[in-house]
């Protein structure tokens, strides 16, 4: 499933990215990496940003990054 598909307070875990994701670096720069474990903060309404827990840092991902963001549940 996709990132952008959880739950609010869901915890996932990254399995990966969609291929021709151009933001794969700058994710990887913020600690979205494949095994880590994400919280899902909040879903801003409107198609707004997503804010996400990562090892105890809060982190504002937009939608269309989300929509590339390959997870499972946990």
């Amino acid at each position: 499933m996709r990132l952008i598909d959880s739950k609010v307070l869901q915890e996932v875990r990254v399995v990966g990215f969609e291929s021709g994701c151009r933001s794969k670096e700058r994710l990887l720069q913020l600690g979205i990496v494949p095994g880590v474990i994400l919280k899902i903060k909040r879903l801003a309404p409107f198609a707004g940003p997503l804010i996400v827990s990562i090892e105890g840092s809060d982190v504002v991902l937009g939608r269309g990054i989300a929509k590339k963001i390959i997870v499972e549940e946990i």
